[in-house]
Protein backbone atom coordinates (compact mmCIF):
# COMPACT_ATOMS: atom_id res chain seq x y z
CA UNK A 1 0.00 0.00 0.00
CA UNK A 2 1.28 3.00 -0.42
CA UNK A 3 0.24 5.50 2.24
CA UNK A 4 3.58 6.42 3.94
CA UNK A 5 4.01 4.27 6.98
CA UNK A 6 3.31 6.99 9.21
CA UNK A 7 2.21 5.38 12.46
CA UNK A 8 2.35 8.56 15.38
CA UNK A 9 -1.02 8.10 15.92
CA UNK A 10 -4.22 8.36 18.09
CA UNK A 11 -6.86 11.66 16.91
CA UNK A 12 -5.71 14.28 19.35
CA UNK A 13 -8.67 14.89 21.68
CA UNK A 14 -8.73 18.60 23.48
CA UNK A 15 -9.08 17.61 26.89
CA UNK A 16 -7.30 20.12 29.33
CA UNK A 17 -3.41 19.17 29.55
CA UNK A 18 -2.48 17.11 32.70
CA UNK A 19 -0.70 20.08 35.36
CA UNK A 20 1.67 17.97 36.10
CA UNK A 21 2.40 13.97 35.55
CA UNK A 22 3.69 13.61 39.18
CA UNK A 23 -0.01 13.78 40.36
CA UNK A 24 -1.15 11.05 37.84
CA UNK A 25 -1.49 7.84 40.04
CA UNK A 26 0.98 5.18 39.51
CA UNK A 27 0.43 2.21 37.79
CA UNK A 28 0.53 -0.93 39.47
CA UNK A 29 3.60 -2.39 36.90
CA UNK A 30 5.18 1.08 37.17
CA UNK A 31 9.36 0.77 37.71
CA UNK A 32 9.25 2.84 41.48
CA UNK A 33 12.46 3.43 41.51
CA UNK A 34 12.14 6.32 43.81
CA UNK A 35 10.84 5.09 46.64
CA UNK A 36 13.62 2.11 46.61
CA UNK A 37 15.95 4.72 47.02
CA UNK A 38 14.51 6.34 49.88
CA UNK A 39 14.18 3.22 51.88
CA UNK A 40 17.30 1.55 50.78
CA UNK A 41 19.53 4.72 49.25
CA UNK A 42 21.62 3.73 46.06
CA UNK A 43 19.53 0.99 45.72
CA UNK A 44 18.88 -0.03 41.58
CA UNK A 45 15.33 -0.40 40.66
CA UNK A 46 13.83 -3.83 41.63
CA UNK A 47 12.11 -4.67 38.01
CA UNK A 48 12.29 -8.35 37.10
CA UNK A 49 12.79 -8.16 33.20
CA UNK A 50 10.52 -10.42 31.63
CA UNK A 51 13.08 -12.90 29.42
CA UNK A 52 12.91 -12.84 25.69
CA UNK A 53 13.75 -16.62 25.71
CA UNK A 54 10.47 -17.64 25.68
CA UNK A 55 9.31 -15.02 22.99
CA UNK A 56 11.48 -16.18 20.34
CA UNK A 57 11.37 -17.47 17.54
CA UNK A 58 8.55 -15.11 17.02
CA UNK A 59 5.91 -14.69 13.61
CA UNK A 60 5.87 -11.55 12.16
CA UNK A 61 2.74 -9.75 12.55
CA UNK A 62 1.27 -8.72 8.76
CA UNK A 63 1.66 -5.18 9.49
CA UNK A 64 5.89 -5.82 10.34
CA UNK A 65 5.69 -7.94 7.19
CA UNK A 66 4.60 -4.68 5.44
CA UNK A 67 7.21 -3.01 7.07
CA UNK A 68 9.52 -5.29 5.62
CA UNK A 69 8.44 -5.42 2.31
CA UNK A 70 8.27 -1.62 1.72
CA UNK A 71 11.69 -1.19 3.13
CA UNK A 72 14.38 0.43 0.39
CA UNK A 73 17.61 1.58 0.60
CA UNK A 74 16.07 5.34 -1.07
CA UNK A 75 12.91 5.03 1.71
CA UNK A 76 13.79 3.14 4.59
CA UNK A 77 11.34 2.56 7.13
CA UNK A 78 12.25 4.14 10.17
CA UNK A 79 11.13 6.16 12.47
CA UNK A 80 12.65 9.60 13.68
CA UNK A 81 12.17 10.42 17.65
CA UNK A 82 13.42 13.95 18.55
CA UNK A 83 14.67 15.50 21.93
CA UNK A 84 16.01 18.65 22.81
CA UNK A 85 16.92 19.57 26.71
CA UNK A 86 19.36 21.92 28.59
CA UNK A 87 21.93 20.16 31.30
CA UNK A 88 25.13 17.64 30.72
CA UNK A 89 24.24 14.08 29.57
CA UNK A 90 27.04 11.77 30.88
CA UNK A 91 27.49 9.04 28.23
CA UNK A 92 28.16 6.29 30.56
CA UNK A 93 25.38 6.42 32.21
CA UNK A 94 23.25 6.90 28.76
CA UNK A 95 24.95 3.89 26.94
CA UNK A 96 23.81 1.73 30.33
CA UNK A 97 20.58 3.43 29.91
CA UNK A 98 20.17 2.65 26.35
CA UNK A 99 21.37 -1.04 26.93
CA UNK A 100 18.80 -1.66 29.57
CA UNK A 101 16.19 -0.26 27.42
CA UNK A 102 17.18 -2.75 25.11
CA UNK A 103 17.65 -5.46 26.78
CA UNK A 104 14.42 -4.85 27.93
CA UNK A 105 12.14 -5.27 24.86
CA UNK A 106 12.84 -8.50 22.34
CA UNK A 107 12.18 -6.76 19.35
CA UNK A 108 15.05 -4.48 19.81
CA UNK A 109 17.17 -7.28 20.18
CA UNK A 110 16.32 -9.09 17.33
CA UNK A 111 16.17 -9.99 13.79
CA UNK A 112 14.65 -11.11 10.37
CA UNK A 113 15.00 -14.81 9.59
CA UNK A 114 13.52 -16.95 6.87
CA UNK A 115 12.71 -20.30 8.25
CA UNK A 116 10.61 -23.15 6.68
CA UNK A 117 9.08 -20.32 4.42
CA UNK A 118 8.17 -18.14 6.79
CA UNK A 119 9.48 -15.08 8.51
CA UNK A 120 10.56 -14.91 12.06
CA UNK A 121 11.80 -12.70 14.56
CA UNK A 122 15.31 -14.37 16.02
CA UNK A 123 17.46 -12.86 19.02
CA UNK A 124 20.32 -11.19 18.04
CA UNK A 125 23.69 -13.18 19.50
CA UNK A 126 25.10 -11.60 22.53
CA UNK A 127 27.88 -8.22 21.52
CA UNK A 128 30.65 -8.80 23.69
CA UNK A 129 30.61 -4.77 23.34
CA UNK A 130 28.68 -3.05 26.53
CA UNK A 131 25.82 -2.03 23.55
CA UNK A 132 23.86 -4.87 22.26
CA UNK A 133 25.00 -5.66 18.82
CA UNK A 134 21.27 -4.45 17.52
CA UNK A 135 22.03 -0.65 18.15
CA UNK A 136 24.62 1.91 17.48
CA UNK A 137 25.44 4.95 19.98
CA UNK A 138 26.92 7.87 17.79
CA UNK A 139 28.59 10.15 20.78
CA UNK A 140 29.41 13.11 18.68
CA UNK A 141 32.24 15.28 20.33
CA UNK A 142 30.61 18.48 22.18
CA UNK A 143 31.43 22.10 20.85
CA UNK A 144 30.89 25.43 21.90
CA UNK A 145 27.61 25.95 19.06
CA UNK A 146 24.30 25.08 19.30
CA UNK A 147 23.34 21.29 19.39
CA UNK A 148 19.91 21.86 18.24
CA UNK A 149 20.95 23.13 15.23
CA UNK A 150 21.77 19.45 14.18
CA UNK A 151 19.60 17.10 12.00
CA UNK A 152 19.90 13.92 11.41
CA UNK A 153 20.38 12.54 7.67
CA UNK A 154 18.43 9.93 5.93
CA UNK A 155 19.78 6.82 6.71
CA UNK A 156 18.16 3.17 6.72
CA UNK A 157 18.26 0.48 9.07
CA UNK A 158 19.05 -3.33 8.09
CA UNK A 159 16.50 -5.47 10.08
CA UNK A 160 17.33 -8.87 8.56
CA UNK A 161 21.38 -8.11 9.77
CA UNK A 162 19.71 -7.23 13.18
CA UNK A 163 20.04 -3.26 12.95
CA UNK A 164 16.68 -1.70 14.66
CA UNK A 165 18.15 1.17 16.38
CA UNK A 166 20.28 4.10 16.19
CA UNK A 167 20.97 7.34 18.70
CA UNK A 168 22.70 10.39 18.18
CA UNK A 169 23.83 12.57 20.92
CA UNK A 170 24.93 16.01 20.20
CA UNK A 171 25.91 18.15 23.11
CA UNK A 172 27.13 22.22 23.06
CA UNK A 173 25.99 25.51 24.41
CA UNK A 174 23.43 27.98 23.80
CA UNK A 175 24.01 31.54 25.49
CA UNK A 176 26.28 29.74 27.64
CA UNK A 177 24.22 27.18 28.87
CA UNK A 178 25.02 23.52 28.26
CA UNK A 179 22.13 21.84 25.96
CA UNK A 180 21.80 18.66 23.84
CA UNK A 181 19.74 17.52 20.95
CA UNK A 182 19.23 12.99 21.37
CA UNK A 183 17.94 11.69 17.87
CA UNK A 184 16.29 8.33 18.21
CA UNK A 185 15.67 6.10 15.10
CA UNK A 186 13.63 3.02 15.34
CA UNK A 187 12.69 0.34 12.56
CA UNK A 188 9.45 0.52 11.65
CA UNK A 189 8.84 -3.08 11.89
CA UNK A 190 9.72 -3.11 15.51
CA UNK A 191 7.63 0.18 16.77
CA UNK A 192 4.78 2.34 15.76
CA UNK A 193 4.90 6.06 16.82
CA UNK A 194 3.24 5.27 19.91
CA UNK A 195 6.11 3.10 21.01
CA UNK A 196 8.51 5.44 19.54
CA UNK A 197 7.12 7.92 22.05
CA UNK A 198 6.93 5.34 24.66
CA UNK A 199 10.75 4.39 24.22
CA UNK A 200 11.74 7.65 24.48
CA UNK A 201 10.29 8.00 27.97
CA UNK A 202 11.67 4.73 29.30
CA UNK A 203 15.02 5.93 28.05
CA UNK A 204 14.79 9.30 29.58
CA UNK A 205 13.23 7.50 32.86
CA UNK A 206 15.93 5.14 32.86
CA UNK A 207 18.78 7.11 33.01
CA UNK A 208 17.56 9.75 35.41
CA UNK A 209 17.16 6.55 38.11
CA UNK A 210 20.80 5.84 37.18
CA UNK A 211 22.59 9.46 37.73
CA UNK A 212 20.08 10.07 40.66
CA UNK A 213 20.96 6.37 42.09
CA UNK A 214 24.82 7.45 41.61
CA UNK A 215 24.53 10.78 43.84
CA UNK A 216 22.30 9.41 46.80
CA UNK A 217 25.60 6.65 47.33
CA UNK A 218 27.90 9.29 46.99
CA UNK A 219 25.87 11.23 49.54
CA UNK A 220 23.86 8.43 51.06
CA UNK A 221 21.22 10.40 50.89
CA UNK A 222 18.32 10.24 48.83
CA UNK A 223 17.84 13.11 46.02
CA UNK A 224 13.96 13.72 45.84
CA UNK A 225 11.87 12.17 43.63
CA UNK A 226 12.68 10.32 40.71
CA UNK A 227 11.03 9.05 37.04
CA UNK A 228 9.40 6.57 36.94
CA UNK A 229 8.33 4.26 34.11
CA UNK A 230 6.39 1.21 33.33
CA UNK A 231 8.38 -2.27 33.12
CA UNK A 232 7.93 -3.91 29.85
CA UNK A 233 6.08 -7.56 29.62
CA UNK A 234 7.52 -9.85 26.95
CA UNK A 235 4.87 -12.28 27.64
CA UNK A 236 2.02 -10.09 25.70
CA UNK A 237 4.08 -9.73 22.58
CA UNK A 238 2.66 -12.78 20.77
CA UNK A 239 -0.87 -11.02 21.13
CA UNK A 240 0.07 -7.92 19.71
CA UNK A 241 -1.20 -8.37 16.29
CA UNK A 242 -4.66 -10.37 17.89
CA UNK A 243 -7.53 -8.13 16.56
CA UNK A 244 -9.61 -8.94 19.11
CA UNK A 245 -7.38 -7.46 21.31
CA UNK A 246 -7.73 -3.91 19.65
CA UNK A 247 -10.86 -2.88 21.35
CA UNK A 248 -13.39 -3.97 24.02
CA UNK A 249 -17.29 -3.88 23.87
CA UNK A 250 -18.72 -3.28 20.98
CA UNK A 251 -15.83 -3.73 18.86
CA UNK A 252 -14.87 -7.58 19.90
CA UNK A 253 -18.90 -8.44 19.24
CA UNK A 254 -18.47 -7.74 15.47
CA UNK A 255 -17.24 -4.40 14.30
CA UNK A 256 -14.12 -5.60 14.25
CA UNK A 257 -14.59 -8.58 12.37
CA UNK A 258 -17.04 -6.85 10.08
CA UNK A 259 -19.67 -9.48 10.64
CA UNK A 260 -23.01 -7.89 9.25
CA UNK A 261 -21.08 -4.91 7.33
CA UNK A 262 -19.40 -7.06 4.20
CA UNK A 263 -20.71 -4.63 2.14
CA UNK A 264 -20.08 -1.96 4.07
CA UNK A 265 -16.21 -2.77 4.18
CA UNK A 266 -16.38 -3.64 0.13
CA UNK A 267 -17.74 -0.36 -0.71
CA UNK A 268 -14.54 1.19 1.33
CA UNK A 269 -12.22 -0.92 -0.38
CA UNK A 270 -13.85 0.13 -3.99
CA UNK A 271 -13.42 3.91 -3.16
CA UNK A 272 -9.92 3.14 -2.21
CA UNK A 273 -8.91 1.61 -5.84
CA UNK A 274 -11.21 3.71 -7.85
CA UNK A 275 -10.04 7.40 -5.77
CA UNK A 276 -6.65 7.51 -7.07
CA UNK A 277 -4.96 10.35 -5.19
CA UNK A 278 -2.74 13.33 -6.35
CA UNK A 279 1.00 13.02 -5.37
CA UNK A 280 2.72 16.40 -4.40
CA UNK A 281 4.42 18.49 -6.91
CA UNK A 282 8.28 17.78 -6.72
CA UNK A 283 10.79 20.52 -6.91
CA UNK A 284 11.68 19.55 -10.93
CA UNK A 285 7.80 20.44 -11.33
CA UNK A 286 7.90 23.34 -9.46
CA UNK A 287 10.94 24.76 -10.91
CA UNK A 288 9.77 24.41 -14.28
CA UNK A 289 6.57 26.35 -13.53
CA UNK A 290 8.48 28.96 -12.25
CA UNK A 291 10.93 29.02 -15.29
CA UNK A 292 14.07 28.50 -12.97
CA UNK A 293 17.35 26.87 -14.53
CA UNK A 294 19.13 23.81 -13.27
CA UNK A 295 16.92 22.89 -10.54
CA UNK A 296 16.74 19.32 -10.37
CA UNK A 297 13.83 17.27 -8.31
CA UNK A 298 16.84 17.13 -5.34
CA UNK A 299 18.89 19.18 -3.58
CA UNK A 300 22.21 21.22 -5.11
CA UNK A 301 23.54 20.66 -1.75
CA UNK A 302 26.04 18.17 -0.70
CA UNK A 303 24.52 18.10 2.52
CA UNK A 304 22.56 14.72 2.90
CA UNK A 305 18.69 15.17 3.14
CA UNK A 306 17.34 15.81 6.96
CA UNK A 307 15.07 13.39 8.11
CA UNK A 308 13.44 15.45 10.00
CA UNK A 309 12.76 19.51 9.68
CA UNK A 310 10.57 20.91 12.44
CA UNK A 311 9.27 24.15 14.04
CA UNK A 312 7.62 24.69 16.96
CA UNK A 313 4.71 26.97 17.59
CA UNK A 314 4.19 29.30 20.77
CA UNK A 315 2.58 28.59 23.55
CA UNK A 316 -0.14 31.35 22.42
CA UNK A 317 -0.84 29.86 19.14
CA UNK A 318 -0.92 25.97 20.26
CA UNK A 319 -3.67 26.92 22.69
CA UNK A 320 -5.52 29.39 20.30
CA UNK A 321 -5.81 26.46 17.80
CA UNK A 322 -7.42 24.44 20.81
CA UNK A 323 -9.88 26.88 21.59
CA UNK A 324 -10.63 27.31 17.57
CA UNK A 325 -11.79 23.63 17.26
CA UNK A 326 -13.71 23.72 20.67
CA UNK A 327 -15.83 27.01 19.31
CA UNK A 328 -16.20 24.82 16.04
CA UNK A 329 -17.33 21.71 17.81
CA UNK A 330 -14.40 19.84 16.11
CA UNK A 331 -10.67 18.68 17.17
CA UNK A 332 -7.51 19.91 16.46
CA UNK A 333 -6.86 17.08 14.92
CA UNK A 334 -9.49 17.74 12.04
CA UNK A 335 -8.03 21.82 12.05
CA UNK A 336 -4.54 20.05 11.17
CA UNK A 337 -6.38 17.52 8.69
CA UNK A 338 -8.24 20.77 6.58
CA UNK A 339 -5.09 22.70 6.66
CA UNK A 340 -2.78 19.31 5.30
CA UNK A 341 -5.62 19.12 2.54
CA UNK A 342 -5.51 23.26 1.81
CA UNK A 343 -1.67 23.23 1.63
CA UNK A 344 -1.32 20.08 -0.77
CA UNK A 345 -4.03 22.04 -2.93
CA UNK A 346 -2.20 24.94 -2.73
CA UNK A 347 1.42 23.52 -3.16
CA UNK A 348 0.57 21.90 -6.33
CA UNK A 349 -1.16 24.76 -7.62
CA UNK A 350 2.06 26.71 -7.85
CA UNK A 351 3.40 24.42 -9.38
CA UNK A 352 -0.27 24.52 -12.34
CA UNK A 353 -0.98 21.11 -11.40
CA UNK A 354 -4.28 21.44 -9.16
CA UNK A 355 -7.31 20.16 -10.67
CA UNK A 356 -10.89 20.62 -8.91
CA UNK A 357 -12.10 17.05 -9.27
CA UNK A 358 -8.37 15.43 -8.53
CA UNK A 359 -8.22 13.92 -5.20
CA UNK A 360 -6.08 14.67 -2.20
CA UNK A 361 -5.71 11.98 0.27
CA UNK A 362 -4.14 12.28 3.84
CA UNK A 363 -3.19 8.72 5.55
CA UNK A 364 -4.09 8.89 9.34
CA UNK A 365 -2.19 6.66 11.05
CA UNK A 366 -4.87 5.38 13.93
CA UNK A 367 -4.10 3.66 16.70
CA UNK A 368 -5.29 0.25 17.67
CA UNK A 369 -4.01 0.14 21.38
CA UNK A 370 -6.32 -0.18 24.05
CA UNK A 371 -5.90 -0.30 28.00
CA UNK A 372 -4.90 -4.18 27.59
CA UNK A 373 -1.98 -2.96 26.00
CA UNK A 374 -0.61 -1.55 28.78
CA UNK A 375 3.05 -3.03 29.44
CA UNK A 376 3.27 -4.28 25.84
CA UNK A 377 7.25 -3.68 24.58
CA UNK A 378 7.89 -2.14 21.75
CA UNK A 379 5.91 -3.23 18.10
CA UNK A 380 3.12 -2.10 16.03
CA UNK A 381 -0.34 -1.89 16.99
CA UNK A 382 -0.85 1.08 14.54
CA UNK A 383 -3.60 0.93 11.23
CA UNK A 384 -4.64 3.45 9.42
CA UNK A 385 -7.75 5.38 7.95
CA UNK A 386 -7.69 7.81 4.85
CA UNK A 387 -8.89 11.21 4.57
CA UNK A 388 -10.13 11.87 0.87
CA UNK A 389 -11.65 14.91 -0.65
CA UNK A 390 -11.38 16.49 -3.71
CA UNK A 391 -9.52 19.92 -4.27
CA UNK A 392 -12.19 21.82 -5.11
CA UNK A 393 -13.27 20.84 -1.71
CA UNK A 394 -10.73 23.29 -0.21
CA UNK A 395 -12.75 26.13 -1.24
CA UNK A 396 -15.33 25.82 0.89
CA UNK A 397 -13.28 25.42 4.62
CA UNK A 398 -16.54 25.44 6.72
CA UNK A 399 -17.86 22.72 4.40
CA UNK A 400 -14.82 20.78 4.14
CA UNK A 401 -14.01 20.91 7.77
CA UNK A 402 -17.78 19.61 8.66
CA UNK A 403 -17.25 16.93 6.47
CA UNK A 404 -13.79 15.92 7.85
CA UNK A 405 -15.07 15.91 11.60
CA UNK A 406 -17.95 13.16 10.30
CA UNK A 407 -15.01 11.30 8.88
CA UNK A 408 -12.60 11.41 12.00
CA UNK A 409 -15.64 10.85 14.68
CA UNK A 410 -15.78 6.95 13.35
CA UNK A 411 -12.18 6.21 13.57
CA UNK A 412 -11.81 6.02 17.42
CA UNK A 413 -14.33 2.66 16.80
CA UNK A 414 -11.46 0.54 15.33
CA UNK A 415 -13.32 -0.54 12.26
CA UNK A 416 -10.94 1.50 10.09
CA UNK A 417 -7.99 0.11 11.26
CA UNK A 418 -9.35 -3.35 10.82
CA UNK A 419 -9.83 -3.23 7.19
CA UNK A 420 -6.43 -2.24 6.38
CA UNK A 421 -5.24 -5.08 8.81
CA UNK A 422 -7.24 -7.57 6.76
CA UNK A 423 -6.45 -5.86 3.64
CA UNK A 424 -2.60 -6.99 5.09
CA UNK A 425 -3.11 -10.62 6.01
CA UNK A 426 -5.28 -11.42 2.52
CA UNK A 427 -2.29 -9.90 0.61
CA UNK A 428 0.55 -12.40 2.71
CA UNK A 429 -1.31 -15.32 1.58
CA UNK A 430 -0.63 -14.56 -1.81
CA UNK A 431 2.67 -15.63 -2.83
CA UNK A 432 4.65 -11.97 -3.81
CA UNK A 433 0.63 -10.59 -3.37
CA UNK A 434 1.75 -7.35 -1.01
CA UNK A 435 5.40 -6.78 -2.95
CA UNK A 436 2.97 -6.80 -6.21
CA UNK A 437 0.50 -4.94 -4.86
CA UNK A 438 3.63 -2.30 -3.68
CA UNK A 439 4.72 -1.67 -7.07
CA UNK A 440 1.13 -1.62 -9.17
CA UNK A 441 -0.36 1.09 -6.71
CA UNK A 442 1.81 4.00 -7.34
CA UNK A 443 0.19 6.58 -4.87
CA UNK A 444 -2.54 5.48 -2.53
CA UNK A 445 -1.97 8.73 -0.41
CA UNK A 446 -0.93 12.09 -1.05
CA UNK A 447 0.84 13.20 2.21
CA UNK A 448 0.49 11.92 6.17
CA UNK A 449 -0.40 13.45 8.94
CA UNK A 450 0.13 11.57 11.99
CA UNK A 451 -0.81 13.83 15.59
CA UNK A 452 0.07 12.03 18.63
CA UNK A 453 -1.29 14.82 20.70
CA UNK A 454 -0.21 15.27 24.61
CA UNK A 455 2.96 13.87 24.30
CA UNK A 456 2.31 13.16 28.62
CA UNK A 457 -0.50 11.16 27.88
CA UNK A 458 1.56 8.43 25.40
CA UNK A 459 3.31 7.19 28.18
CA UNK A 460 2.86 6.02 31.46
CA UNK A 461 6.40 7.19 32.37
CA UNK A 462 6.36 10.06 35.06
CA UNK A 463 8.83 12.76 35.82
CA UNK A 464 9.61 15.46 38.03
CA UNK A 465 8.38 18.72 36.91
CA UNK A 466 10.65 21.58 36.17
CA UNK A 467 8.77 24.91 34.54
CA UNK A 468 6.31 21.93 33.27
CA UNK A 469 9.16 20.11 31.76
CA UNK A 470 10.16 16.58 32.53
CA UNK A 471 13.44 16.24 34.58
CA UNK A 472 15.60 13.22 33.90
CA UNK A 473 18.20 13.62 36.92
CA UNK A 474 20.22 16.68 36.37
CA UNK A 475 18.89 17.32 32.56
CA UNK A 476 15.31 19.01 31.46
CA UNK A 477 13.82 17.95 28.88
CA UNK A 478 12.31 21.24 26.73
CA UNK A 479 11.33 19.56 23.16
CA UNK A 480 10.26 15.99 22.26
CA UNK A 481 8.72 15.23 18.36
CA UNK A 482 8.94 12.71 16.09
CA UNK A 483 8.06 12.21 11.99
CA UNK A 484 7.91 8.53 10.08
CA UNK A 485 8.75 7.35 7.16
CA UNK A 486 7.93 8.44 3.91
CA UNK A 487 7.34 5.84 0.71
CA UNK A 488 7.62 6.57 -3.21
CA UNK A 489 4.93 9.03 -4.09
CA UNK A 490 4.11 9.81 -0.68
CA UNK A 491 6.53 12.98 -0.52
CA UNK A 492 5.44 14.17 2.78
CA UNK A 493 5.02 12.89 6.29
CA UNK A 494 3.95 15.42 8.94
CA UNK A 495 4.53 14.52 12.92
CA UNK A 496 2.50 16.54 15.26
CA UNK A 497 3.17 16.46 19.23
CA UNK A 498 2.56 18.69 22.08
CA UNK A 499 4.86 18.80 24.91
CA UNK A 500 5.48 21.58 27.93
CA UNK A 501 1.89 23.33 26.08
CA UNK A 502 4.03 24.03 22.68
CA UNK A 503 2.91 22.36 19.60
CA UNK A 504 5.77 21.15 17.14
CA UNK A 505 5.35 20.35 13.59
CA UNK A 506 7.71 17.81 12.44
CA UNK A 507 8.39 17.10 8.47
CA UNK A 508 9.62 14.43 6.45
CA UNK A 509 10.05 14.75 2.50
CA UNK A 510 11.24 12.20 -0.36
CA UNK A 511 14.51 13.56 -0.65
CA UNK A 512 14.69 12.13 -4.43
CA UNK A 513 11.86 14.04 -5.46
CA UNK A 514 11.68 17.44 -3.08
CA UNK A 515 14.98 19.51 -1.94
CA UNK A 516 15.64 20.86 0.99
CA UNK A 517 14.86 24.37 0.23
CA UNK A 518 11.35 23.44 -0.83
CA UNK A 519 11.20 21.21 2.13
CA UNK A 520 11.68 24.01 4.60
CA UNK A 521 9.31 26.26 2.34
CA UNK A 522 6.44 23.57 2.37
CA UNK A 523 6.80 22.97 6.29
CA UNK A 524 6.82 26.97 6.71
CA UNK A 525 3.71 27.53 4.54
CA UNK A 526 1.87 24.77 6.80
CA UNK A 527 2.69 26.40 9.87
CA UNK A 528 1.71 29.62 8.45
CA UNK A 529 -1.84 28.95 7.77
CA UNK A 530 -2.08 27.37 10.99
CA UNK A 531 -1.25 30.58 12.25
CA UNK A 532 -3.85 32.19 10.07
CA UNK A 533 -6.89 30.23 11.33
CA UNK A 534 -9.99 32.11 12.89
Amino acid sequence: MNFTTADMTETSDDRPAEAANADRPVPAAVCAAGSAAESQPGAACAVQQASSGGVFPLPLSEFEHYMLTDDRPTHPMVIVMLVDGRGQLQEPLFRQAVTDLVQAHPLLHARVQRRAGQLEWVAVAASPQALPASVSLEWHAETTTDPQLQLPAVRSLNIEAGESLRLQVWRGRQAGVACFRVVLEVHHACADGIAAVQLIAELLARYGQLEQQGLARQSAVSDGAQPQFEAPRSELLPGRATLAESGSGEQDRGHVSGRGRKGSIVGKLWRLFARRPVRLASSRERSRRSGSAGVSGVSASVQPHPAILLQTLGAELTSRLGTLARARGVTVNDLLLMVCLQQARAWNAAAGLARPRKWIRIAVPISMRTARSSGLPACNRVSYALVTHRMRECDEPKSLLARIHDKTAGLMTGREGAIAWKLFRALRRIPGGLRCMLSWWSCAGTLVLANVGDIRRRTRARFPQQGGYWQAGSVVVERITGVSPVRPNTLAAIGVAEYGGRMTISLRTDGTMLNREDSELFLSQFCERLAELD
